[in-house]
Formats: structure tokens, sequence, C-alpha cells
């Protein structure tokens, strides 16, 4: 019954992101802005090829930004898949450059995301996977941003829970570890976040599944009942608060 929680849970997260948080929006402005002008006063020297290619990228990360928001995925994922290794290369000129992460994790996470709406749930991991220490360079950069923070748990959840799915429960923990550390970091600053609660819970029942500690879904009750209380269960996480605390 559990199991099926989470697969639940693992297919609503991979389709809920649903286009770039605002950073890597801005990264990618900030990044065209600064191509354009590498023949003026460049922070790096690129070759010619490397501006056309670069423009390029930003021009077919926005294409696929329009086509996502437009609800066609298969666009999406045309434009910015075959752009990839080209914005992997722009964010690992400098990795301390936290705006180039943010491009780079981004254009993973539009191409995820595309791929889980069109059902290609088995392409999301090797990308969430990729994005995940991006996107954990953005957070640690600006801890305040709640659209990064989201993106980041939610990714570490799909990805944990991914693990789950194939029995690799080693790999699986270190993601709901992770998930849970900034969910609750985020509930600090934000204790009336249904979204941070709802990160917590699924961060909880994750650790409980991949370790069999019964103290994770313990602390996971409470959590559960004051999700339900308020109202605001996520549809992601309903079968697991109804596995635990019985159908409402």
């Amino acid at each position: 019954m559990m199991k099926s929680a989470i697969s639940v849970l693992f297919v609503s997260s991979a389709m809920a992101l649903a286009g770039a948080p605002a950073l890597a929006q801005d990264a990618a402005a900030a990044d065209s802005a600064q191509a354009a002008q590498t023949t003026q006063a460049p922070a790096t020297t690129l070759t010619p090829e490397q501006a056309e290619a670069q423009n390029k990228a930003i021009a077919d990360f926005t294409a696929a930004q329009q086509a996502q928001a437009a609800g066609n995925h298969a666009e999406a994922i045309a434009k910015l898949e075959p752009a990839l290794p080209v914005i992997k290369e722009i964010a690992g000129r400098d990795p301390a450059n936290i705006q180039n992460a943010g491009f780079y994790a981004s254009a993973l996470t539009i191409v995820a995301n595309s791929q889980g709406a069109l059902g290609n749930i088995d392409a999301i991991a090797p990308l969430y996977t990729e994005a995940a220490p991006q996107w954990t360079k953005v957070y640690q950069s600006d801890k305040a941003n709640a659209g990064v923070r989201g993106t980041l748990v939610s990714i570490l959840v799909n990805l944990g829970n991914f693990s789950l799915n194939t029995q690799d429960k080693t790999a699986a923990k270190p993601h709901f570890e992770q998930a849970l550390a900034i969910a609750k970091e985020g509930r600090a600053a934000d204790p009336t976040s249904a979204d941070l609660a709802n990160a917590e819970f699924s961060s909880l029942i994750g650790l409980n599944q991949s370790t069999g500690e019964a103290s994770y879904l313990e602390a996971a009750k409470p959590l559960g009942a004051e999700l339900r209380e308020k109202g605001t269960v996520s549809a992601a996480n309903k079968p697991a608060v109804d596995a635990i605390l019985g159908a409402a």
C-alpha cells in the first residue's frame, strides 16, 4: 500500500514543475547580455564558434520555455535537448558561477518535466540526477528563494522515489535526507507553508521506506494529521496520508 503511495507521489511531483525558476530565467537573460557583449568587454574570452553556440543555446532555452508553457512538450524537448551539452559547457567554464549553474539546472529540469508530461518517466531520473547538484549550488547561494527550494526538494524526493521503485534503498536514503533537511530549514523560516509541510512529510515517508526505521513514520503521522486537519494535503501525498492514518 505504501509502495503505491510512493509511486503516485513520484508521478505527481515529476509533472508539477512546469517551468524554470525566476533565478534561472534571470541567468539566461544575464548570459544573453554577456554573450551579446563578447566583442566589447567579455568576462570570459570566447571564440566566435563558442559565442554563436552560446547565443543559440540561450535562444533554444527561451523557445523551450515558451513551448512548455503552451503545453507543447515535444517541441520543448526538441528545442532544448540538443542544446544541453552547450549549456553544460557554459556552466563548466566557471563552477563558482551561480547564474550559469541555475541556467543549466533549469534547462535540465525543463527537459525532464516535459518528458514526464509525455509519460516518458524513465527519462526523468538521469536529467534530475544531473540537475540536483546544480540546484543545490543555487540553493546554497540563496536559501530564501522559495522557487529554487521547492524545485530542489521536489527533485530530491523524486530521485529518492526512483531509487525506491528499483529497490535501491541505499541510493534513496541520501536524497530523502537532503530533502528533509531543506524542508525543515524552510519551515523554520516559513512555518505556515503548506508546500514545505508536504515536502517534509514526503521526505519522512521516503526515509521510512528506505531505512525501515519506525521513527520516521512516527514523525510523519502528526504532520500528516496536521495537513489533513488544515485541508492542505497535496494530491501526491494523499495516498500516503490515508495509508498511515486511515482514509478520512
